[in-house]
């Protein structure tokens, strides 16, 4: 029907319902609300008497991102930000803790897969830069473009 989106938002999957030969027939669901905590983090919690059985023989999940998981966190003693993500020092992807790094959304927060990406490639610099014998020196493409390294040979055949 027109106007009539099938999709439906604010649900939780609880459980899911097989029958003998292992094939899927359905899905529990409970609604769900969400409530900012005291940290200005986002809460979701369970609606009381909205539990609700679809049948289905096929079942796409979309989620959205909770946050990093903690037991990392805690097993590295990471310092987290007011949001639950790992603290990294300002515009960079290093930790307080010496070889370190986050990046994406365990940093930055939910967010697109292309921060993600981009966080991850500045971040993979980055350990470059850390790791390597060459002071400040990493061979992998930087913010703006790619750099070079070592010079192309014209480069190097022309300042001498």
């Amino acid at each position: 029907r027109w106007n009539d989106d099938p999709r439906i938002y604010e649900i939780s999957s609880k459980k899911f319902i097989g029958d003998e030969k292992g094939n899927v027939t359905g899905i529990d669901t409970v609604r769900v609300s969400w409530t900012k905590n005291d940290k200005g983090g986002w809460v979701m919690n369970e609606v009381m008497g909205t539990e609700l059985t679809f049948k289905a023989d096929l079942v796409l999940l979309a989620m959205g991102f909770l946050g990093p998981e903690s037991t990392i966190i805690e097993q590295l003693n990471l310092t987290k930000d007011n949001r639950s993500n790992i603290l990294t020092k300002p515009n960079s992807y290093r930790t307080p803790i010496e070889r370190i790094y986050s990046a994406g959304d365990c940093r930055r927060g939910q967010s697109l897969v292309v921060h993600a990406i981009h966080e991850g490639r500045q971040a993979a610099r980055e350990i470059d830069t850390d790791f390597s014998e060459k002071v400040n020196k990493s061979g992998l493409p930087g913010p703006g473009g790619i750099i070079p390294f070592p010079p192309p040979y014209e480069q190097c055949v022309a300042a001498n």
